[in-house]
Protein backbone atom coordinates (compact mmCIF):
# COMPACT_ATOMS: atom_id res chain seq x y z
CA UNK A 1 0.00 0.00 0.00
CA UNK A 2 1.37 3.77 -1.00
CA UNK A 3 1.98 6.07 1.97
CA UNK A 4 0.37 8.62 -0.39
CA UNK A 5 -3.13 9.37 0.32
CA UNK A 6 -3.67 12.49 -1.61
CA UNK A 7 -1.61 13.48 -5.07
CA UNK A 8 -2.09 17.08 -6.69
CA UNK A 9 -0.71 17.85 -9.92
CA UNK A 10 -0.72 20.95 -11.65
CA UNK A 11 -4.01 21.69 -10.65
CA UNK A 12 -5.51 24.89 -11.96
CA UNK A 13 -9.38 26.35 -11.51
CA UNK A 14 -10.82 29.27 -12.46
CA UNK A 15 -13.95 31.04 -11.23
CA UNK A 16 -15.52 33.53 -13.12
CA UNK A 17 -16.28 37.41 -11.34
CA UNK A 18 -19.65 37.69 -13.38
CA UNK A 19 -22.42 35.73 -12.90
CA UNK A 20 -24.05 36.12 -15.99
CA UNK A 21 -20.90 35.24 -17.49
CA UNK A 22 -20.83 32.30 -15.45
CA UNK A 23 -24.68 30.60 -16.73
CA UNK A 24 -23.79 31.24 -19.95
CA UNK A 25 -20.09 29.84 -19.65
CA UNK A 26 -22.12 26.58 -17.86
CA UNK A 27 -24.02 26.50 -20.71
CA UNK A 28 -21.76 26.56 -23.47
CA UNK A 29 -19.36 23.97 -21.61
CA UNK A 30 -22.36 21.63 -20.74
CA UNK A 31 -23.56 21.67 -24.45
CA UNK A 32 -19.46 21.01 -25.77
CA UNK A 33 -19.63 18.03 -23.48
CA UNK A 34 -22.97 16.81 -24.84
CA UNK A 35 -21.48 17.09 -28.63
CA UNK A 36 -18.11 15.26 -27.34
CA UNK A 37 -16.04 18.43 -27.88
CA UNK A 38 -13.40 19.08 -25.33
CA UNK A 39 -13.66 22.08 -22.67
CA UNK A 40 -11.65 24.87 -23.13
CA UNK A 41 -9.59 24.86 -19.94
CA UNK A 42 -6.47 26.24 -20.98
CA UNK A 43 -7.23 29.77 -21.60
CA UNK A 44 -9.37 32.15 -19.59
CA UNK A 45 -12.15 33.78 -21.19
CA UNK A 46 -13.61 37.24 -20.32
CA UNK A 47 -14.21 38.03 -17.02
CA UNK A 48 -12.37 34.50 -15.85
CA UNK A 49 -9.73 34.35 -12.99
CA UNK A 50 -7.59 31.41 -11.87
CA UNK A 51 -8.35 30.91 -8.76
CA UNK A 52 -5.91 28.09 -8.30
CA UNK A 53 -3.14 27.86 -10.79
CA UNK A 54 -0.61 24.81 -10.99
CA UNK A 55 -0.83 23.81 -7.73
CA UNK A 56 1.49 20.21 -6.66
CA UNK A 57 1.97 18.19 -3.38
CA UNK A 58 1.79 14.92 -1.92
CA UNK A 59 0.41 14.31 1.59
CA UNK A 60 1.32 10.85 3.41
CA UNK A 61 -0.19 8.94 5.44
CA UNK A 62 0.31 10.23 9.07
CA UNK A 63 0.67 13.57 8.00
CA UNK A 64 -1.14 17.10 8.85
CA UNK A 65 -0.62 19.58 6.14
CA UNK A 66 -1.64 23.15 7.30
CA UNK A 67 -3.15 25.17 4.47
CA UNK A 68 -2.53 29.39 5.27
CA UNK A 69 -2.82 32.63 3.31
CA UNK A 70 -5.19 35.71 2.89
CA UNK A 71 -8.77 35.70 1.98
CA UNK A 72 -9.12 34.85 -1.61
CA UNK A 73 -5.64 32.80 -1.32
CA UNK A 74 -7.38 29.26 -2.37
CA UNK A 75 -7.51 27.30 0.49
CA UNK A 76 -10.98 26.71 0.47
CA UNK A 77 -11.39 25.63 -3.13
CA UNK A 78 -8.39 23.38 -2.76
CA UNK A 79 -10.33 21.76 -0.33
CA UNK A 80 -13.38 21.64 -2.00
CA UNK A 81 -11.29 20.17 -4.90
CA UNK A 82 -10.25 17.50 -2.67
CA UNK A 83 -13.66 16.75 -1.75
CA UNK A 84 -15.04 16.41 -5.12
CA UNK A 85 -16.84 19.14 -5.02
CA UNK A 86 -15.43 20.78 -7.88
CA UNK A 87 -13.31 19.32 -10.51
CA UNK A 88 -9.84 20.91 -11.92
CA UNK A 89 -9.80 22.75 -15.17
CA UNK A 90 -6.05 21.30 -15.29
CA UNK A 91 -4.44 18.72 -13.22
CA UNK A 92 -4.89 15.66 -11.58
CA UNK A 93 -5.65 15.24 -8.22
CA UNK A 94 -4.99 11.61 -6.63
CA UNK A 95 -6.96 10.32 -3.53
CA UNK A 96 -5.95 7.12 -1.76
CA UNK A 97 -8.93 5.99 1.41
CA UNK A 98 -12.02 7.27 2.55
CA UNK A 99 -12.11 10.53 2.21
CA UNK A 100 -14.56 13.23 5.38
CA UNK A 101 -14.85 16.60 5.32
CA UNK A 102 -16.01 19.57 7.19
CA UNK A 103 -15.51 22.23 5.11
CA UNK A 104 -18.60 24.73 5.59
CA UNK A 105 -20.83 25.15 8.76
CA UNK A 106 -23.91 23.23 8.43
CA UNK A 107 -22.56 21.69 5.13
CA UNK A 108 -24.62 18.57 4.13
CA UNK A 109 -27.55 19.27 7.02
CA UNK A 110 -30.64 19.96 6.02
CA UNK A 111 -31.97 22.85 8.12
CA UNK A 112 -35.91 21.06 8.07
CA UNK A 113 -34.29 17.81 9.34
CA UNK A 114 -33.69 16.84 12.97
CA UNK A 115 -30.00 16.38 14.21
CA UNK A 116 -31.10 12.84 14.29
CA UNK A 117 -32.06 12.74 10.87
CA UNK A 118 -29.45 14.52 9.82
CA UNK A 119 -26.62 12.12 11.23
CA UNK A 120 -27.95 9.23 9.13
CA UNK A 121 -28.39 11.54 5.91
CA UNK A 122 -24.90 13.21 6.29
CA UNK A 123 -23.36 10.01 7.52
CA UNK A 124 -24.31 8.03 3.63
CA UNK A 125 -23.03 10.79 2.03
CA UNK A 126 -19.43 10.63 3.93
CA UNK A 127 -20.15 6.32 3.07
CA UNK A 128 -21.44 4.91 6.23
CA UNK A 129 -23.90 2.05 6.02
CA UNK A 130 -27.06 2.56 8.37
CA UNK A 131 -25.36 -0.55 10.31
CA UNK A 132 -22.59 1.74 11.07
CA UNK A 133 -24.65 4.54 11.69
CA UNK A 134 -26.41 2.61 14.19
CA UNK A 135 -23.20 1.01 16.11
CA UNK A 136 -21.58 4.82 16.61
CA UNK A 137 -24.66 6.93 17.19
CA UNK A 138 -24.47 7.39 20.62
CA UNK A 139 -20.58 8.45 20.37
CA UNK A 140 -21.94 11.18 17.71
CA UNK A 141 -24.22 12.65 19.78
CA UNK A 142 -22.19 12.17 22.98
CA UNK A 143 -19.31 13.83 21.10
CA UNK A 144 -21.43 16.52 20.06
CA UNK A 145 -22.86 17.23 22.77
CA UNK A 146 -26.30 18.09 21.54
CA UNK A 147 -27.87 15.35 23.41
CA UNK A 148 -31.22 17.48 24.25
CA UNK A 149 -31.45 18.96 21.26
CA UNK A 150 -30.91 15.93 18.82
CA UNK A 151 -34.54 15.55 17.75
CA UNK A 152 -34.94 19.53 17.12
CA UNK A 153 -34.78 21.12 13.26
CA UNK A 154 -31.42 21.79 12.67
CA UNK A 155 -32.46 25.20 11.93
CA UNK A 156 -32.94 25.98 15.19
CA UNK A 157 -29.25 25.20 16.02
CA UNK A 158 -26.60 27.91 16.52
CA UNK A 159 -23.47 28.15 14.15
CA UNK A 160 -21.33 26.23 17.17
CA UNK A 161 -23.95 23.39 17.43
CA UNK A 162 -24.01 22.81 13.61
CA UNK A 163 -20.42 22.49 13.63
CA UNK A 164 -20.22 20.68 16.53
CA UNK A 165 -22.58 17.83 15.06
CA UNK A 166 -20.58 18.14 11.24
CA UNK A 167 -17.22 17.34 13.07
CA UNK A 168 -18.44 14.89 14.98
CA UNK A 169 -20.16 12.94 11.98
CA UNK A 170 -17.39 13.78 9.84
CA UNK A 171 -14.48 12.23 12.44
CA UNK A 172 -16.72 9.49 13.51
CA UNK A 173 -16.79 8.31 9.67
CA UNK A 174 -13.17 6.72 10.40
CA UNK A 175 -12.15 8.59 7.12
CA UNK A 176 -8.49 7.76 6.14
CA UNK A 177 -8.22 11.40 5.09
CA UNK A 178 -10.30 14.52 7.14
CA UNK A 179 -10.69 17.57 5.65
CA UNK A 180 -11.32 20.81 7.99
CA UNK A 181 -11.64 24.27 6.77
CA UNK A 182 -11.70 27.03 9.44
CA UNK A 183 -14.66 25.76 11.48
CA UNK A 184 -13.30 24.87 14.88
CA UNK A 185 -12.53 28.23 15.69
CA UNK A 186 -16.28 28.46 16.06
CA UNK A 187 -16.85 25.99 18.95
CA UNK A 188 -16.33 26.37 22.55
CA UNK A 189 -13.34 26.06 23.79
CA UNK A 190 -14.26 23.14 25.80
CA UNK A 191 -15.16 21.90 22.32
CA UNK A 192 -11.92 22.52 20.64
CA UNK A 193 -10.07 20.79 23.33
CA UNK A 194 -12.13 17.36 22.42
CA UNK A 195 -11.34 18.09 18.41
CA UNK A 196 -7.35 18.60 19.48
CA UNK A 197 -7.42 15.38 21.26
CA UNK A 198 -9.76 13.64 18.22
CA UNK A 199 -6.80 14.95 15.87
CA UNK A 200 -4.20 13.60 17.47
CA UNK A 201 -5.79 10.17 18.42
CA UNK A 202 -6.73 10.76 14.02
CA UNK A 203 -2.79 11.29 13.49
CA UNK A 204 -1.79 8.41 15.73
CA UNK A 205 -3.59 6.02 14.12
CA UNK A 206 -1.91 7.07 10.84
CA UNK A 207 -4.90 8.93 9.22
CA UNK A 208 -4.11 11.87 7.38
CA UNK A 209 -5.05 15.71 7.67
CA UNK A 210 -5.80 18.67 5.80
CA UNK A 211 -6.71 21.85 7.82
CA UNK A 212 -7.48 25.75 6.66
CA UNK A 213 -7.26 27.78 9.76
CA UNK A 214 -6.20 31.80 10.08
CA UNK A 215 -5.08 30.70 13.57
CA UNK A 216 -1.35 30.30 13.21
CA UNK A 217 -1.11 29.05 16.91
CA UNK A 218 -3.33 26.02 15.72
CA UNK A 219 -1.64 25.37 12.44
CA UNK A 220 1.59 25.68 14.92
CA UNK A 221 0.46 22.96 17.10
CA UNK A 222 -1.17 20.13 14.73
CA UNK A 223 0.52 20.40 11.13
CA UNK A 224 3.81 18.96 10.57
CA UNK A 225 4.16 20.90 7.11
CA UNK A 226 2.53 23.65 6.11
CA UNK A 227 1.57 25.61 2.63
CA UNK A 228 1.46 29.23 1.98
CA UNK A 229 -0.68 30.21 -1.07
CA UNK A 230 -0.77 33.44 -2.29
CA UNK A 231 -3.31 34.26 -5.14
CA UNK A 232 -3.79 30.90 -6.11
CA UNK A 233 -0.74 29.74 -6.19
CA UNK A 234 1.82 27.82 -3.55
CA UNK A 235 4.30 30.51 -2.61
CA UNK A 236 5.78 28.40 -0.40
CA UNK A 237 5.81 24.66 0.61
CA UNK A 238 7.91 23.75 3.89
CA UNK A 239 8.15 22.89 7.08
CA UNK A 240 5.77 24.22 9.74
CA UNK A 241 7.90 27.37 11.08
CA UNK A 242 9.59 28.41 7.89
CA UNK A 243 6.04 28.27 6.02
CA UNK A 244 4.15 30.08 8.80
CA UNK A 245 7.79 32.80 8.99
CA UNK A 246 7.31 33.34 5.61
CA UNK A 247 3.31 34.22 5.94
CA UNK A 248 3.66 36.45 8.75
CA UNK A 249 6.47 38.33 6.44
CA UNK A 250 4.39 38.60 3.75
CA UNK A 251 0.99 39.75 5.53
CA UNK A 252 3.27 41.72 7.36
CA UNK A 253 4.68 43.84 4.49
CA UNK A 254 1.21 44.52 3.49
CA UNK A 255 0.33 45.70 6.29
CA UNK A 256 3.20 47.88 6.89
CA UNK A 257 2.46 49.62 3.54
CA UNK A 258 -1.03 50.04 4.25
CA UNK A 259 -0.45 51.25 8.01
CA UNK A 260 2.23 53.58 6.51
CA UNK A 261 0.00 54.93 4.04
CA UNK A 262 -2.82 55.58 6.40
CA UNK A 263 -0.38 57.42 8.97
CA UNK A 264 1.44 59.18 5.92
CA UNK A 265 -1.13 61.98 6.79
CA UNK A 266 -1.54 62.16 10.21
CA UNK A 267 -1.12 65.49 11.11
CA UNK A 268 -4.31 67.26 8.62
CA UNK A 269 -6.26 64.16 9.51
CA UNK A 270 -6.11 64.25 13.60
CA UNK A 271 -4.80 67.82 14.29
CA UNK A 272 -7.80 68.78 15.33
CA UNK A 273 -8.24 72.66 17.47
CA UNK A 274 -11.02 71.08 19.34
CA UNK A 275 -8.74 68.94 21.26
CA UNK A 276 -6.62 69.68 24.25
CA UNK A 277 -3.81 67.59 23.84
CA UNK A 278 -3.39 65.44 20.95
CA UNK A 279 -0.48 62.79 18.82
CA UNK A 280 0.96 64.84 16.10
CA UNK A 281 3.37 61.94 14.80
CA UNK A 282 3.68 58.59 15.87
CA UNK A 283 6.75 56.18 15.17
CA UNK A 284 8.19 52.63 15.62
CA UNK A 285 11.46 52.45 16.07
CA UNK A 286 13.90 49.74 16.86
CA UNK A 287 16.31 50.12 20.22
CA UNK A 288 18.99 51.77 17.47
CA UNK A 289 16.17 54.52 16.57
CA UNK A 290 15.67 53.22 13.14
CA UNK A 291 12.02 53.47 11.80
CA UNK A 292 10.72 50.23 11.40
CA UNK A 293 7.27 47.61 11.90
CA UNK A 294 8.83 44.71 11.47
CA UNK A 295 10.92 42.98 14.79
CA UNK A 296 12.33 40.09 15.73
CA UNK A 297 12.04 38.06 18.61
CA UNK A 298 13.09 39.39 21.73
CA UNK A 299 14.12 43.10 20.26
CA UNK A 300 12.44 45.88 21.89
CA UNK A 301 10.11 48.09 20.76
CA UNK A 302 10.49 52.00 20.95
CA UNK A 303 7.44 53.85 19.66
CA UNK A 304 8.19 57.83 19.17
CA UNK A 305 5.18 59.89 19.81
CA UNK A 306 5.40 63.84 18.99
CA UNK A 307 1.81 65.79 20.90
CA UNK A 308 0.79 69.29 21.01
CA UNK A 309 -1.18 71.08 23.98
CA UNK A 310 -2.74 73.79 22.59
CA UNK A 311 -3.51 74.82 26.35
CA UNK A 312 -2.03 73.85 29.83
CA UNK A 313 -3.52 70.13 30.27
CA UNK A 314 -2.77 68.86 33.93
CA UNK A 315 -1.28 65.91 34.75
CA UNK A 316 -2.27 64.27 31.61
CA UNK A 317 -1.71 59.88 31.46
CA UNK A 318 -0.33 58.28 28.45
CA UNK A 319 -1.41 55.10 27.40
CA UNK A 320 -1.37 51.97 24.92
CA UNK A 321 -2.94 49.04 24.54
CA UNK A 322 -1.62 45.97 22.38
CA UNK A 323 -3.89 43.49 20.34
CA UNK A 324 -3.62 40.27 18.44
CA UNK A 325 -3.88 40.55 14.77
CA UNK A 326 -7.19 38.51 15.25
CA UNK A 327 -8.11 41.53 17.45
CA UNK A 328 -7.57 39.48 21.03
CA UNK A 329 -6.71 42.03 23.96
CA UNK A 330 -2.96 41.22 24.78
CA UNK A 331 -2.07 43.80 27.67
CA UNK A 332 -2.04 47.80 27.88
CA UNK A 333 0.21 50.36 29.49
CA UNK A 334 0.45 53.96 30.62
CA UNK A 335 2.32 56.28 32.44
CA UNK A 336 0.92 56.10 35.79
CA UNK A 337 3.75 53.89 36.92
CA UNK A 338 6.18 56.48 36.09
CA UNK A 339 4.33 59.42 37.65
CA UNK A 340 6.82 60.81 39.73
CA UNK A 341 9.09 61.30 36.48
CA UNK A 342 6.47 62.94 34.49
CA UNK A 343 5.53 66.94 34.37
CA UNK A 344 2.33 67.52 36.70
CA UNK A 345 1.32 69.96 33.44
CA UNK A 346 1.84 69.70 29.36
CA UNK A 347 1.39 73.33 27.02
CA UNK A 348 3.28 73.12 24.02
CA UNK A 349 4.99 70.54 22.10
CA UNK A 350 7.08 67.53 23.43
CA UNK A 351 8.24 63.89 22.42
CA UNK A 352 7.61 60.93 24.47
CA UNK A 353 9.28 57.16 23.75
CA UNK A 354 7.51 54.40 25.27
CA UNK A 355 10.12 51.17 25.10
CA UNK A 356 8.38 48.08 25.50
CA UNK A 357 9.97 45.21 25.95
CA UNK A 358 10.75 42.32 23.42
CA UNK A 359 8.36 39.36 25.31
CA UNK A 360 6.17 38.92 21.88
CA UNK A 361 6.51 35.86 19.97
CA UNK A 362 5.92 35.29 16.19
CA UNK A 363 3.14 36.86 14.85
CA UNK A 364 1.43 40.35 13.45
CA UNK A 365 -0.07 42.78 15.89
CA UNK A 366 -2.05 46.11 16.29
CA UNK A 367 -1.47 49.21 18.97
CA UNK A 368 -3.77 51.57 20.14
CA UNK A 369 -2.45 54.86 21.59
CA UNK A 370 -4.82 57.12 24.20
CA UNK A 371 -4.25 60.47 26.53
CA UNK A 372 -6.58 60.81 29.01
CA UNK A 373 -6.87 63.00 32.60
CA UNK A 374 -5.45 60.98 35.63
CA UNK A 375 -9.27 59.78 36.11
CA UNK A 376 -9.12 58.21 32.81
CA UNK A 377 -13.20 59.64 31.75
CA UNK A 378 -11.78 62.54 29.80
CA UNK A 379 -10.40 60.92 26.57
CA UNK A 380 -8.15 63.62 24.78
CA UNK A 381 -6.68 61.92 21.71
CA UNK A 382 -7.30 58.12 20.49
CA UNK A 383 -5.75 55.84 17.98
CA UNK A 384 -7.33 52.78 18.12
CA UNK A 385 -5.65 49.55 16.73
CA UNK A 386 -3.68 52.34 14.00
CA UNK A 387 -0.47 50.68 14.28
CA UNK A 388 0.72 47.59 13.16
CA UNK A 389 3.76 44.87 13.63
CA UNK A 390 5.51 42.55 13.03
CA UNK A 391 7.57 39.79 15.18
CA UNK A 392 9.66 37.75 13.46
CA UNK A 393 11.26 34.44 14.46
CA UNK A 394 10.82 30.41 13.92
CA UNK A 395 7.80 29.31 15.78
CA UNK A 396 8.84 25.86 16.02
CA UNK A 397 12.33 26.63 17.40
CA UNK A 398 11.03 28.42 20.35
CA UNK A 399 10.75 27.14 23.50
CA UNK A 400 7.86 28.92 24.10
CA UNK A 401 3.88 29.13 22.59
CA UNK A 402 0.85 31.79 22.90
CA UNK A 403 1.41 35.65 22.20
CA UNK A 404 4.36 36.38 24.54
CA UNK A 405 7.25 35.02 26.10
CA UNK A 406 6.62 33.65 29.56
CA UNK A 407 9.91 33.93 31.78
CA UNK A 408 10.85 30.87 33.51
CA UNK A 409 13.51 29.22 34.89
CA UNK A 410 13.66 25.39 35.65
CA UNK A 411 15.57 23.38 38.26
CA UNK A 412 15.63 20.09 38.86
CA UNK A 413 17.39 17.30 41.01
CA UNK A 414 17.65 13.56 40.48
CA UNK A 415 16.15 11.74 43.77
CA UNK A 416 17.31 9.05 45.99
CA UNK A 417 15.24 6.11 46.57
CA UNK A 418 14.80 6.45 49.63
CA UNK A 419 13.54 10.23 49.05
CA UNK A 420 10.82 8.83 46.05
CA UNK A 421 7.38 9.26 47.57
CA UNK A 422 4.44 7.89 45.64
CA UNK A 423 0.75 8.71 46.24
CA UNK A 424 -2.59 7.73 45.60
CA UNK A 425 -6.24 9.46 45.32
CA UNK A 426 -8.56 8.04 47.50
Amino acid sequence: MSDTVIKVEGVSKKYCRSLRHTMLYGMADLTRSFVGIGQRGERLRDGEFWALDNVSFELKRGECLGLIGLNGSGKSTLLKLLNGIFMPDRGRIEINGRMGALIEVGAGFHPMLTGRENIYVNGAILGMTKKEIDKKFDEIVDFAGIGEFIDSPVKHYSSGMYVRLGFSVAVHCEPDILLVDEVLSVGDMDFQYKCFKKIDEFKRNGKSLALVSHDIMIINKLCGKVIFLDQGTVKYDSNTGDAIDQYLADTTEKEVKRVSKKFGHINEIDKKKSKKIFFSNVRLCDSEGKETNVFNVGQPIIVKATLDADIKVDTPVFGGIIYSEDGIYLGGFNSLSAADSIMRSLEGSYEIEYHIGGLFLSGVYHLSLVIHDATGKIIYDVHDKSFSFVIKGNAMSLPYTGYVRVPCEWKYKKLSVNEVKYGFAD
